[in-house]
């Protein structure tokens, strides 16, 4: 199809909203004459938004509705009816896909439910063939992704045993205390916060089924060259101001103005810019779009909970004539945790690479910190960075823990459970149940058949032990 016919193919699939404008609309094109064309339209604050993509034939790929002034709820239709509307959108844009893919039953997401249409090889699914389709409760289809189908993978003609694959987890199995903030979202836990827990080591467990010696589906190298050494960071200034305003810490002058506010879940994220900022040109390209909401901004994230500021980041570029060597961009980092993190100290240490190299040749020096309990009891994946500019000596950008550090302190320190006690709890709950996994071996894209470690009981990825009550703490997503 031409961009014209594809355009107007679009216009057929969605019904756009009268104050709807088109912001990104943009083709690609590969050498063997793939591609697509993507679509999106938004309201004037850019809250609500309607994007799809085609193939170049002008099949639909993707589609997403997001609209908070919805149609007036209508009458709730059953799990029946939601399928039976999902079915019907599979057989407008794709006739023959039915025949091909399977349905389970509907999984509720948020406020719709989802319908995954499957691509069965010996009994099992395909991995990122078929679609979903989201349907809200009212009946509009709200989301939607296909992916195709793919060739029948080969079957192997034997199978590991899974005695023996247990066997070779006992032998690599492992545990490392550590706090985890654990997310309802992500996690089968009853509230979102940090929790003290045991993480499995090593975490990974997919082999590959068809080998009969224990053969993982990825490699992953031992980094030997480089190691972390972790350093306690200096006391605080006793002369240090107590009343900065997050403005005053972020660097907002009086010639910005806050161009977007919004909530974002537990957080209110904000964006500045300087008050006579113009575009000097406009099109509905990607690269346009995200220039118009990020070039000369300066974005932060405020917790809505407690008034500070989790993150920030200049886009602007500030310009300067000092030349800060690393020391020097040390006090100004730590300058600005003491203002950002009270009691920072306490809980952050810095992580010093023992292989890194000093550039002095680079615009900025930026440091990592560690988050720690207090008690040596790292935070899981949880890191504080600050960015400083050599040139002007400010911080461009600050990334802060995830929590309140505060709430390290309301957190037992010390494990009700052993070591050796996680590890008999997690191996009485260890199976393992085949799925088709995507392959990157060959040069082509392939499927092969592996065995994946699950819970027995609940058929999930195993992620941690629970220090205290000894729960085995699932993933939410298979």
């Amino acid at each position: 199809m031409t961009r014209q016919e594809l355009i107007e193919r679009a216009k057929t699939i969605v019904q756009l909203p009268g104050h709807f404008r088109p912001a990104i609309e943009e083709y690609f094109e590969g050498e063997n004459g793939e591609g697509e064309a993507m679509y999106w339209w938004v309201d004037e604050q850019q809250e609500e938004t309607i994007s799809l993509t085609l193939d170049l034939a002008g099949n639909l790929t993707s589609l997403t509705i997001d609209l908070k002034q919805t149609i007036p709820e209508k009458v709730t239709l059953h799990e029946g009816q939601l399928k039976a509307i999902a079915d019907q959108f599979i057989s407008n844009h794709y006739p023959q896909a039915l025949e091909a893919l399977s349905c389970g039953e509907a999984k509720k997401i948020m406020d719709t439910y989802r319908f995954h249409y499957e691509q069965i090889v010996f009994d099992l699914p395909l991995a990122k063939a078929g679609c979903f389709i989201d349907v809200a409760p009212s009946g509009e289809v709200v989301n939607f992704k296909y992916y195709g189908l793919k060739p029948e993978p080969a079957i192997p003609n034997t199978l590991i045993t899974k005695e023996k694959l247990i066997d070779h987890v006992k032998n690599r199995l492992d545990f490392q205390l550590t706090i985890a903030n654990l997310y309802t979202a992500i996690y089968d836990v009853e509230e979102n916060g940090l929790q003290l827990v045991y993480e499995i080591e090593p975490f990974f467990m997919k082999y590959k089924a068809g080998v009969l010696e224990p053969t993982l589906t990825v490699i992953h190298d031992e980094d030997e060259g480089s190691q972390e050494i972790y350093a306690p960071l200096p006391p605080p200034h006793a002369c240090s101001r107590k009343d900065v305003s997050n403005e005053e810490i972020i660097g907002i002058t009086q010639e910005m103005e806050i161009v977007r506010d919004g909530e974002f879940g537990e957080d209110r994220g904000i964006v500045w810019r300087e008050r006579d900022w113009k575009k000097d040109e406009n099109d509905l390209s990607i690269n346009s779009f995200f220039q118009n909401r990020n070039e000369d901004t300066v974005k932060a994230f405020i917790s809505k909970k407690t008034g500070k500021i989790r993150s920030f980041m200049w886009f602007k570029e500030r310009q300067g004539d000092l030349n800060l060597n690393r020391e020097e961009c040390y006090r100004k980092a730590i300058d600005l945790l003491q203002m950002a993190l009270p009691n920072y100290e306490q809980f952050l240490q810095l992580i010093i690479h023992t292989d890194e190299e000093l550039d002095d040749t680079g615009s900025h020096e930026s440091f990592v910190f560690r988050v720690h309990n207090g008690y040596g009891i790292p935070v899981y994946l949880e890191r504080v960075l600050v960015a400083v500019n050599r040139l002007t000596g400010q911080i461009d950008n600050y990334s802060g823990p995830s929590f309140d550090l505060e709430e390290l302190q309301q957190l037992p320190f010390e494990p009700a459970i052993s070591k050796k006690e996680a590890h008999g709890i997690f191996l009485r709950h260890l199976d393992f149940e085949l799925a088709w996994n995507e392959s990157y071996e060959e040069q082509e894209k392939s499927d092969i058949l592996i065995y994946q470690g699950r819970d027995q009981y609940t058929r999930k990825s195993i992620r941690y032990i629970d220090a205290l009550t000894g729960v085995a703490i699932t993933e939410k997503s298979n």
